[in-house]
């Protein structure tokens, strides 16, 4: 807080005098139109009546300004007498008192706010206060009403009463210091607080037309619809704003208030537009766009992980250790020293990766930081110091400015800004307190003492303040504004090696350049968002090159973008002056190459679009009105009595856990509702004020409770504090979860294609890859003698049957690549195992990888007695259990480089998940432009002698295997011996075979649940068109009640059979029916319940499968009709394989009625009797169901809402046809058919 300011007796007396007639005297009773919050006498001072109309020779500076004035825009003039000192009679015939009191306040305070010369303590005037300023000085006429005085009364609660004089109408004349001293008193400065912020208005439309309007001077209008009511507007642009590239159905968000016409002007000096503002573009990368706009837009399509320079590791070590050290307000020297041992542990990875050793790199961290002390010393205080210089190159000759920062409000903060369209992730937000001062005639005025919240950015490279650094605090001060609430005048810049901290004042023309440069780019990005649809690309998506020798040959985006220059746009150039180096980057390109270049990146663009077209709902759609789309949970607290337990070693993520609830319990609805699902994505918020306060991962979900684990603290008082400024009053804190759509992915797949076509890049899998060169292999007889003195492969090769040996011989004589197609069941699994043994034992090293962690982690499995080291990467709560030991996690954190090379490089195996896109490809357009072809079905078709058939399976019994021979592998499946061919289910005990008492069955002729648990019953359809059992909607998803309470009779009646746990597998491919299924069965541990995508490696000896569709329509969506994940739910089976779904629904596509029409020729369907599902009351679960909200309760019922065209119902084909001819997804399945 700034130091009391003493009063002068003159001063005293006028604001004695000026607060006359607030004594314990009761009020004069007003008219019912006059309108105040707050009553005066509330609020008088404490002295007696006596003093009135006096000259005291003090009073009490602390008087409550804010209260006093408190409701001034309401006070009605039309109720105030001309002759303000004369008191209205009063009707009840009490004792008159001054009821002009507030015209005498107002009358004071307007001759004191226009006299020239006065300082006040507010910060400087907003908008309204500047264009309020000419108001008259003068007595308001009794009729005017549209006087601005909140405008007028701005800032009252901060002015110094101490620095007004009897006589205000004479100006104050300057006080001078005659010292030299330059230590800052507190008698000599002007206290000015942080004034809240006045949020622009923001306005957002879609533009309906455009034209050009060039009568006087250049302007584009546009006719704008706002969104959502639909008002029609008009915005003009004028100057510069003119050029910016709009087009119609563009949405724009308006900054600044619209006449009353409906008319707004858009000008260099008065109001901003925001082009496409749903694109969150990074302040760090808009910072960069004055010198290239290429450069950003290249950066964000394509990300490596290679991209690391020494200089990069060591500012972010710093940039780390100062950060601590202002969390802990702890400089000395040891504290340092011991955090940066901490921090050098905790990034060995890095030295690793720039061969640097613990000891060099502490050298190096060690001198980068050196300053910090000095820094601290300087300035870490309450108020300035007198050597805490701070550098304002915008500053006049005769200025000064000296800084204290006084507190830490955050470090590491994420902030998006839907209403400029910007984000940026800030080093530290500080609370400064500025001390300016001016020399005059060779002397010093006094200081004006300042304290506002700034953006604090930390500088570890060059020491000169330089046009993208000063470009990106300017953003930040835009974004801790809105963030914060209060007023941002400028940001602070740190130069670690210079010691110098630089103040960056806002700027309006150099802020509406960089929205300039903002829009620009939001419109090339958005020339790729084809909205799912195919179109030929007519515009570029790229700005030229800026064609700077000096400036390109320096770039590190040079190889990326002389690719897309090549490959892309097609350029052809000579003449340039970087015709050289385009020359030299692309020219080793063959057509072909460019070709497949710009196909597949085109294609990944779509995938990509479609991977982030539900962000914006963030912003534009309300918690609830998500929370009904089933990607948010609304009116969330946290969970105070939740103890986390130990933050797993996630890196940057995972950095705290919180557990929330229902801030009120509403009957019935359930978090297991909707899209949201353990390890998913969230966005944690604050509606509407704070948005994406915290990122992370669901780390635990159940009906009632979500536990998440987030990258940043979550301080519910803090909060508090922040949204009182934000709300003007003390709220409760609801916060919102919201599932959030990563894309960063996308931008590395396309760094491994684009590393493919460098002209360092790798030119062995580009030969392989693209140009399909013919893979070699050494002779495989050969080989195998060659392999006959490692025991391991002896040992292998004795169990294996003649497709496995083979495909082994074909894998280790392989000098590029070999391709195993191994179906259902064949042994895939144990013929890895068998070469991951043997490969090591050779000496050679081996990268286990798969789409999926189950994959992974099954074949990791396999190998947990062997005697050489495995590293396990990824994410430690997405491991099996099993396999943890093989994690980073459960090893000793290493203290040295040589310790975590010895953890990381030395284990001869290393498995991981890959990077790539879903296997299963969202957006239509790509799937439809071939970005589902696997590289797997590239090269076998390109290469059929690189594939080896497994063809014998040990895994399904001969009824289960002949739905997947029958329908897609044409009868190339073969048992792998007769045990497995006639392989059941046995029940241990005979608890429904037997009698059974009555009251457990209320079947009336035979029972369909005995039916089957017989052991003759090994693939059976269950046909629930009698029940009914219909799907109904919960959002947008899909869930099947019936055939879930069936899936739990089921299961219990397995269980009180005789069957364990861990035998029984239950799937679907809905996931919304996947957490039904899983609350109803909660309490059965083992049971693993499963989507296809998550069921590889996961085979049971009983699967049960739930359908889920079941309508009137005959509408059963995509998922049913992709039989790759169908081929997979069914061939998890072992003994015994139970579908369970509605036959007529599910007839009505033609791979589902080939299916059914085997099912029915083996008859091998079961239809149950109506009200099928309560004939075992003694199964029924003890679990209620998962009801959806209230407002989506009317959806349920038959899927009428669902928004799936009506499919005509085929033909029913024979069996014999089969499914695979003409259908390039299911060749891609079997990939070995020829």
């Amino acid at each position: 807080m700034p130091p009391t300011i003493p009063n002068n007796p003159e001063e005293d007396a006028f604001m004695k005098n000026l607060l006359s007639g607030l004594d314990s005297t009761r009020q004069l009773e007003r008219p019912p139109k006059l309108k105040r919050t707050a009553s005066c006498s509330s609020i008088a001072p404490q002295t007696p009546s006596k003093h009135a109309g006096n000259r005291p020779g003090s009073y009490s500076n602390n008087i409550d300004i804010s209260m006093l004035l408190d409701g001034a825009e309401n006070w009605d003039w039309n109720d105030m007498e001309v002759d303000f000192l004369t008191p209205n009679k009063s009707n009840c015939g009490k004792t008159p008192v001054k009821v002009s009191f507030h015209l005498n306040v107002l009358i004071a305070l307007t001759r004191w706010k226009t006299t020239p010369g006065r300082r006040l303590l507010s910060v400087k005037r907003s908008p309204v206060a500047r264009r309020t300023a000419s108001l008259s000085a003068t007595i308001p006429p009794v009729n005017e009403t549209a006087l601005d005085v909140k405008a007028l009364l701005e800032g009252a609660e901060n002015w110094d009463w101490a620095d007004m004089e009897d006589d205000f109408m004479t100006p104050k004349k300057p006080q001078y210091s005659t010292g030299r001293s330059t230590r800052i008193e507190a008698s000599q400065t002007v206290a000015m607080l942080a004034k809240r912020h006045t949020k622009e208005t923001c306005t957002r439309c879609v533009v309906d037309e455009i034209r050009d309007d060039k009568s006087a001077t250049i302007q584009k209008v546009l006719s704008v619809r706002v969104q959502p009511n639909g008002d029609t507007r008009t915005v003009i642009l004028c100057d510069d704003w003119a050029d910016t590239d709009i087009h119609k159905g563009n949405i724009i968000n308006v900054l600044g208030d619209f006449d009353s016409f409906g008319i707004i002007k858009i000008t260099s000096k008065m109001n901003f537009l925001i082009n496409h503002p749903d694109l969150l573009i990074t302040a760090t990368a808009l910072s960069n766009a004055p010198q290239c706009r290429r450069k950003p837009l290249l950066s964000a399509l394509v990300r490596s992980s290679l991209d690391v320079t020494p200089s990069l590791i060591w500012g972010n070590m710093v940039h780390e250790v100062m950060q601590i050290c202002m969390a802990e307000q702890r400089w000395d020297n040891h504290f340092i020293e011991e955090h940066t041992e901490e921090i050098l542990k905790k990034n060995l990875a890095e030295l690793v990766k720039i061969n640097v050793s613990i000891d060099e790199a502490k050298r190096e961290v060690k001198a980068r930081s050196k300053g910090l002390r000095v820094f601290s010393e300087r300035y870490i205080a309450k108020t300035p110091k007198a050597d805490a210089v701070l550098t304002n190159t915008r500053a006049a000759a005769n200025q000064n400015s000296l800084l204290a920062i006084s507190q830490l409000h955050d470090v590491e903060e994420d902030i998006w800004s839907p209403t400029y369209g910007l984000k940026g992730k800030l080093d530290a937000t500080v609370q400064a307190v500025i001390a300016e001062s001016t020399i005059g005639n060779y002397v010093k005025r006094e200081s004006l003492l300042s304290t506002h919240i700034m953006p604090f950015e930390i500088k570890t490279g060059r020491t000169v303040a330089g046009m993208e650094h000063r470009a990106q605090t300017m953003l930040y001060t835009l974004l801790i504004a809105e963030r914060y609430g209060v007023d941002v005048p400028s940001g602070l810049l740190y130069y670690t090696q210079s010691e110098e901290v630089v103040r960056v004042p806002q700027s309006r023309n150099e802020l509406r350049a960089l929205i300039g440069a903002r829009n620009e780019m939001a419109s090339y990005m958005m020339r790729r968002n084809t909205h799912g649809k195919e179109k030929e690309l007519q515009e570029p998506f790229l700005p030229p090159t800026i064609d700077d020798e000096r400036q390109c040959k320096r770039c590190h985006v040079l190889d990326t973008c002389m690719l897309f220059r090549k490959a892309v746009e097609n350029v052809v150039d000579t003449s340039s002056p970087i015709a050289d180096v385009y020359d030299l980057k692309t020219s080793h390109l063959k057509p072909s190459h460019l070709a497949f270049f710009k196909q597949w990146e085109q294609l990944i663009s779509l995938e990509e679009q479609d991977a982030t077209r539900f962000r914006k709902e963030l912003w534009c759609m309300s918690a609830q009105e998500r929370e009904d789309k089933g990607r948010c949970f609304s009116s969330m607290v946290m969970d105070a009595s939740f103890q986390p337990g130990k933050v797993p070693n996630s890196g940057k993520i995972h950095q705290y856990t919180y557990c929330f609830v229902r801030a009120s319990a509403v009957h019935g609805v359930s978090f297991l509702n909707g899209h949201m699902g353990r390890g998913d994505a969230v966005t944690v918020s604050v509606e509407p004020d704070l948005l994406a306060l915290a990122r992370g991962f669901i780390v635990e979900l159940t009906p009632e409770t979500v536990v998440v684990g987030v990258d940043h603290e979550l301080n519910v008082d803090k909060i508090e504090a922040r949204l009182e400024i934000l709300r003007g009053a003390r709220t409760s804190v609801l916060f919102r979860i919201d599932k959030d759509e990563l894309s960063g992915g996308m931008a590395r797949i396309r760094d491994n294609l684009a590393q493919l076509f460098y002209t360092e890049g790798d030119t062995r899998r580009l030969e392989l890859v693209v140009d399909l060169r013919r893979p070699s292999f050494n002779d495989e007889e050969t080989t195998a003698d060659n392999l006959q003195h490692v025991p391991e492969y002896v040992l292998a090769s004795s169990a294996m049957n003649p497709s496995q040996l083979a495909a082994m011989k074909r894998s280790l004589s392989a000098h590029d690549y070999a391709l195993i197609l191994g179906m259902p069941g064949t042994g895939k699994t144990t013929v890895i195992a068998a070469l991951i043994r043997t490969i090591v034992a050779m000496g050679k090293t081996v990268l286990l990888t798969s789409y999926t962690h189950s994959a992974v982690d099954t074949i990791l499995l396999k190998l947990q007695d062997v005697d050489f080291g495995i590293l396990r990467i990824g994410n430690v709560d997405k491991v099996h259990p099993g396999v943890r030991k093989f994690t980073l996690s459960e090893r000793r954190l290493p203290t040295t480089v040589e310790e975590l090379e010895n953890q990381v490089i030395a284990p001869p195996v290393v498995a991981t998940t890959c990077l790539s896109i879903d296997q299963y490809v969202r957006n239509p357009a790509a799937r439809k432009g071939g970005l589902e072809t696997s590289l797997f079905r590239r090269l076998s078709e390109a290469h059929p002698h690189a594939v080896v058939d497994l063809t014998y399976q040990y895994r399904m019994n001969e009824d289960i295997m002949q739905l997947s021979n029958k329908l897609i592998y044409g009868d190339r499946l073969r048992c792998g011996s007769e045990e497995v061919a006639k392989r059941t289910l046995v029940l241990p005990n005979e608890f429904m075979t037997d009698k059974l008492d009555p009251g457990m069955c209320l079947c009336e002729e035979s029972c369909w649940l005995r039916y089957l648990l017989s052991e003759r019953s090994k693939v059976v359809f269950v046909d629930t068109d009698h029940l009914p059992a219909r799907d109904s909607r919960v959002g947008d998803l899909v869930q099947n009640d019936v055939e879930a309470k069936l899936v739990y009779q089921i299961t219990e009646a397995f269980l009180r059979s005789g069957v364990q746990e861990d035998q029984i597998g239950i799937m679907s491919l809905y996931r919304q029916q996947i957490k039904l299924l899983s609350h109803l069965l909660q309490d059965r541990k083992d049971i693993e319940i499963l989507t296809a995508d998550r069921s590889q490696g996961r085979d049971k000896d009983c699967i049960i499968i739930s359908m889920v569709r079941s309508n009137d329509q005959g509408q059963i969506g995509d998922l049913l009709k992709d039989w790759r994940r169908v081929n997979v739910s069914f061939t998890r089976a072992r003994s015994k394989l139970i579908i369970i779904g509605s036959r007529k629904t599910l007839n009505s596509t033609q791979l589902l009625s080939v299916f059914l029409a085997l099912m029915d020729e083996r008859g091998w369907i079961l239809t149950l009797p109506a009200n099928a599902d309560a004939k075992h009351p003694t199964l029924q679960s003890k679990q209620c169901g998962i009801p959806s909200p209230a407002k989506r309760s009317k959806e349920n019922g038959s899927a009428v809402g669902i928004n799936e065209p009506l499919p005509k119902k085929p033909r029913t084909p024979r069996v014999e046809e089969g499914i695979l001819k003409g259908r390039p997804i299911l060749q891609d399945v079997v990939n070995g058919a020829r």
